[in-house]
């Protein structure tokens, strides 16, 4: 099933559907702020909500094909990518160990966020010298 988009009604459906991403986080994030914690939660529920959604678009579009390829994207793409990008480390990772590439995917689940945050470190002690 294709829905019929050229290539810039493709790009609005990009666009959409991650401003709808980006505004769903910032509403999430704003709304768990207000408990006045110092532990992110909104952050962490953002990662695990999108993580979840990763899988059941992973299945319905590319294991079931249920979801036209353009809608796809703009779900995968655009609402999680602009929700956050954990999703598509989850869902990378995960596949990895589905696919039995148990050497690669304890790599990638080791090297991805120690050297994420060991970057982010170095960015912070950079900007501030």
């Amino acid at each position: 099933m294709r829905l019929p988009l050229g290539a810039l009604s493709q790009l609005s459906l990009l666009v959409l559907f991650g401003s709808a991403g980006v505004l769903s986080r910032y509403g999430l994030d704003r709304a768990f702020l207000k408990l006045g914690s110092h532990f992110p939660w909104g952050t962490l529920t953002i990662n695990i909500v999108g993580s979840f959604l990763a899988g059941v678009g992973y299945v319905l579009g590319v294991e079931r094909g249920a979801l036209p390829a353009e809608l796809r994207t703009a779900v995968m793409v655009g609402f999680l990518g602009g929700f956050t990008t954990f999703s598509a480390f989850s869902l990378q990772a995960a596949r990895l160990l589905e696919e039995r590439h148990l050497g690669e995917a304890f790599l990638y689940l080791v090297v991805s966020p120690g050297l994420g945050l060991g970057a982010c470190l170095l960015g912070l002690w950079l900007a501030r010298s």
